[in-house]
């Protein structure tokens, strides 16, 4: 084959490539919003409500350990440290929408109670976070070393060095981040099956695997910053 025709099918995968990933980068997340408005009209067939569904996981798996704490943020629902954060909207919605939510923080709970990936996890992000600060000023000085005396370059490049290391690790514990998603998403299918219908159970899985791949929007909208064709997002959020 002609090694220019090689090169004309290399640089238009990666241009389709390039832009299935900036599709996901710039819209996953509004799918999953549709994806959540959906569900959030959809009544969960399990013959009790959320609290109830949640207080039936914690006495069975955790034995009653876990607690749960009222947040105003509708979109804020979390796990830590054994405390459940859930709006008022997701206890108060006998939906699809609010089982989901609640299965999904406590396969977080599971992973916590069974090994220690959360807190490894955290603490990467705490230090992204302090790294975080040093990134624009490294990448300025490296510059600016580079520019003002030969003798300095190597000083630059090493500054430069540490940008792409401070980068590399936010890629990092983005892609543990969504390993981590998939993993509770898959303890919170275990937990849906205990009172829900096969039919009802495959919705939920849906709508899990839509909050994932806004995880993926996540990683994508960092790695492909340099194109400034994707929505800002914070480094180390």
């Amino acid at each position: 084959m002609d090694f220019t025709l090689i090169i004309i099918i290399c640089v238009l995968a990666f241009l389709v490539m390039l832009c299935f990933f900036l599709a996901i980068a710039n819209f996953a997340n509004e799918k999953f919003y549709d994806s959540y408005k959906k569900m959030d009209e959809i009544e969960a067939r399990a013959h009790m409500g959320p609290l109830e569904y949640f207080e039936l996981l914690n006495e069975k798996h955790f034995d009653g350990e876990i607690t749960v704490k009222t947040i105003a943020n509708i979109a804020g629902d979390a796990y830590s440290k054994k405390t459940l954060y859930l709006s008022g909207s997701t206890q108060g919605s006998n939906s699809l929408a609010s089982f989901s939510i609640i299965s999904h923080e406590m396969g977080h709970a599971l992973q916590d109670k069974k090994g220690n990936k959360l807190r490894k996890l955290n603490f990467l992000r705490r230090i992204g976070k302090i790294l975080g600060f040093f990134l624009i000023p490294l990448f300025i000085l490296g510059i600016i070393l580079m520019l003002i005396d030969f003798n300095l370059l190597y000083y630059g490049i090493g500054c430069l060095g540490g940008c792409v290391l401070i980068f590399i690790l936010a890629l990092f514990i983005k892609i543990r981040m969504i390993a981590i998603e998939k993993e509770a998403s898959k303890f919170a299918i275990d937990f849906l099956k205990q009172v829900l219908a096969d039919e009802q159970v495959a919705l939920c899985k849906k709508f899990l695997n839509d909050a994932r791949l806004s995880y993926w929007a996540d990683f994508f909208r960092t790695l492909l910053a340099w194109t400034f064709m994707t929505k800002k997002n914070k480094l180390f959020s």
